[in-house]
């Protein structure tokens, strides 16, 4: 199975999705995960604003007043500079990102402070040093960005994407264990590929 997952480190629910997806593919290597970007700040800006993330320098002010610790650019740029070294460093500083910002509640929002994340990936900081240089990288985050919008109508993460039209957001309250890893999975992949009228589940009472 090909999967889609939008993400942002900044966001506990996916963290805690990330982690579950690991359990999945280590389980069941046949799943086959495309980690692509979406951008919290971005969605949450005013619709009216003509502010972009991705047109940003590494150390802009924020999307809106408030939100100086919920910078994501850092982590996108830092994030496609590992990625374009290695894709098995990527997946090592996915998961090392998230434990900085959701476990240690580590600085992630600078670029230092990404750079002490990716630092632990094995790569050449030389070369990374000079990618998070290259405002090119950021034309990565758009494109995800807004092909999440346009062919999903995303408006959060984690957003899994199962084929072309089949989208679904997750919450998680908690981190799954390896034993319901799979039969979630296999939930609610079956429920939201094979029953296109169902829209939506919520507790009322999370």
């Amino acid at each position: 199975m090909q999967l889609t997952v939008f993400f942002d480190v900044l966001c506990p629910y996916a963290w805690r999705t990330s982690r579950w997806l690991d359990l999945v593919v280590a389980q069941r290597p046949s799943v086959v995960i495309e980690w692509r970007y979406f951008s919290l700040e971005q969605i949450n800006t005013p619709a009216d604003s003509d502010w972009k993330i991705w047109n940003q320098t590494h150390d802009y002010a924020g999307a809106k007043e408030g939100w100086e610790n919920f910078r994501g650019l850092n982590l996108f740029w830092g994030a496609e500079a590992v990625r374009r070294q290695s894709s098995t460093a990527f997946q090592t500083f996915r998961a090392l990102a998230y434990e900085a910002r959701h476990t240690d509640k580590s600085d992630v929002a600078t670029r230092a402070g990404v750079a002490a994340v990716a630092a632990r990936c094995g790569i050449d900081m030389t070369r990374y040093h000079a990618d998070v240089q290259d405002c090119t990288l950021l034309s990565i985050l758009q494109r995800d960005h807004e092909y999440a919008v346009a062919q999903y109508n995303a408006f959060g993460v984690p957003t899994l994407c199962f084929d072309e039209k089949n989208a679904v957001y997750v919450k998680l309250s908690e981190i799954v264990t390896a034993a319901d890893a799979l039969p979630l999975f296999d939930d609610i992949s079956r429920d939201f590929t094979t029953r296109p009228w169902l829209v939506e589940l919520k507790r009322p009472n999370p």
